[in-house]
């Protein structure tokens, strides 16, 4: 192969190359000498700026301010005037619109005169931070975009620069987001999902995209674990454990029965993000255990039994309770359920009552943590074990089938499981084998579950009282749920947010959701937004 030879460069090209950039060099120096003075204003501009809004110690609006938005809303409602179709909806909807600015002016200005006055010390060491200097901040508002400035520092002994106003403020280090946004976006996505909530956010007079919900809600989901993991260490150590017990300390109150009741729900998770069905077949070709798409949610709710009551129609209604919901497993659940039940008066309970459905894991569990509460099968998850039975046997819905199951039934109402586990057996032994193993699961359910079956003396306390004829110990008595009603409730309550048509999940989505709904269940809302306390109790 004969070796390549360079071309030899072309002079005219390189003239025109050195021409072009000598071009391009003039007309920078150019373009940097004409907006040298508009620069130079702008930055005398935001420096006159920052002076004055450093210079803010009240909100207040200007006379101009005022008469400006007096005559905007003026002329609005005389406009809704002339329309008789335009109703009260219309007159509330113009002074909103009319009353946004003014307040969000009002706001910037209020956020700007509190951060003036916040001392620019570290908010761990108390000290003076060094190196301060001034930055600005903007944040989404429920009124719009407000802006402001305030101090920052550097703390020698933290090693880490501090924003001490926005810790003052509510803000979060890396969110756009005030705190009343942080708190709708929050409720608006434990309630729908983030599309929904972009237009029920619109009715409310506020601008948020999908994402922006989305990425809200997820991040207070996130601080809502934390807060709950510090309300969980309480039970860690003994001081803790006292300054639980102190709050919960008060007037002497008549003895009441606590009632805990446990279950669990499947969730949807995109397990693997899309790779579960290879990772499926080969855990099937290694003989190891199949991944699935479906995984636990562990629930509980505690109530004092003197709070369960009846409707004017008759039904059960529970006045407070407590709720657990969580993803992380039954460890995780129990704790957390204990540490409801103090809430809920624990250490002044007579005695605890725990209602399932009858899984072994809930016993064992309930063994671990409250060693020495009474324990009941849920009534009607036994009847329904026992209609199984009868359905298999003689098929469903036929004479044949109530015939066999009611004198049954009658056995477990009266706290008979041994009459009731030989009425299994004896039947099992006429029928073939695939019915036989049938049979035999629900001889095993009811064994494991024998000693929970208490039901005769509620249902005698419960004649007594629609006879009139019930004693104050057969009142107490007959308030006693049979069944495990309010967890099954709260589980579907659960599902309904959780559970919509084609929703997948990741378990760090759906844990801080989970946390979030339960905050507001059991009215903790508070401890996630200050600001949302009730009034009454707000400066206390």
């Amino acid at each position: 192969m004969s070796p390549q030879t360079l071309r030899p460069s072309n002079p005219r090209l390189n003239r025109q190359a050195r021409k072009a950039q000598s071009r391009e060099r003039k007309d920078l120096v150019e373009k940097i000498l004409k907006e040298g003075p508009a620069k130079a204003a702008m930055t005398a501009a935001a420096v006159a700026a920052v002076a004055v809004a450093l210079n803010v110690t009240q909100a207040r609006l200007t006379e101009g301010e005022v008469d400006a938005w007096q005559q905007d809303m003026e002329q609005r409602l005389d406009k809704i005037q002339q329309h008789p179709e335009q109703n009260l909806g219309f007159i509330e909807e113009e002074l909103a619109r009319a009353s946004k600015e003014p307040l969000r002016l009002l706001a910037e200005r209020a956020a700007q005169a509190k951060a003036n006055a916040t001392p620019c010390r570290c908010p761990d060491c108390k000290i003076e931070l060094a190196r301060q200097q001034v930055l600005g901040r903007s944040i989404d508002s429920r009124y719009g975009r407000l802006k402001f400035y305030r101090k920052y520092g550097w703390c020698e002994s933290c090693e880490a620069w501090h924003f001490p106003a926005d810790l003052v403020l509510g803000l979060n280090k890396n969110s756009p987001a005030s705190p009343y946004l942080q708190e709708v976006t929050a409720l608006l996505n434990t309630k729908m999902p983030s599309e929904q909530a972009v237009e029920v956010a619109v009715r409310f007079g506020l601008e948020l995209s999908r994402c922006f919900i989305h990425r809200e809600a997820h991040r207070q989901g996130l601080k809502a674990q934390k807060v709950r993991q510090t309300r969980l260490a309480q039970l860690d150590t003994w001081e803790g454990l006292q300054g639980l017990a102190a709050n919960n300390d008060g007037p002497a109150v008549e003895p009441f029965t606590l009632v805990i009741e446990i279950d669990a729900w499947n969730i949807r998770e995109r397990d693997d993000w899309g790779r579960t069905e290879k990772a499926r077949q080969e855990a099937l070709r290694q003989n190891k255990e199949v991944p699935s798409k479906w995984h636990w949610v562990y629930v509980g709710t505690v109530f004092r039994l003197d709070h369960r009551g009846q409707t004017a129609g008759g039904r059960a209604i529970i006045s407070q309770r407590a709720y657990v919901c969580t993803r992380l497993g039954i460890e995780a659940l129990m704790r957390q359920l204990y540490r409801q039940a103090i809430d809920c008066g624990l250490g002044q309970a007579r005695e605890v009552l725990v209602i399932a459905d009858g899984a072994a894991w809930i016993w064992n569990a309930v063994k671990d943590r409250f060693p020495e509460a009474r324990c009941r099968l849920d009534l009607y998850h036994g009847e329904e074990h026992l209609w199984a039975v009868a359905n298999e046997l003689f098929g469903k819905g036929t004479p044949e089938a109530r015939q066999w199951v009611e004198p049954v039934l009658k056995q477990l109402r009266r706290d008979d499981p041994a009459a009731l586990i030989h009425s299994l057996k004896d039947v099992q032994a006429k029928v073939s084998e695939a019915l036989h193993k049938k049979v035999q699961a629900q001889v095993t359910y009811f064994e494991n579950n024998k000693n929970r079956i208490n039901y005769r003396e509620i249902l005698r306390a419960r004649k007594a009282v629609k006879k009139g004829t019930a004693t104050k110990t057969q009142l107490a008595k007959a308030g006693e749920p049979l069944g495990s009603g309010a967890i099954e409730s709260t589980c579907r309550q659960y599902q309904c947010r959780f559970k919509r048509t084609g929703q997948f999940w990741s378990i760090e989505g759906d844990e801080a959701l989970m946390c979030l709904e339960t905050f507001w269940r059991n009215n903790a809302w508070h401890h996630l937004f200050p600001h949302a306390k009730p009034p009454s109790f707000a400066n206390n």
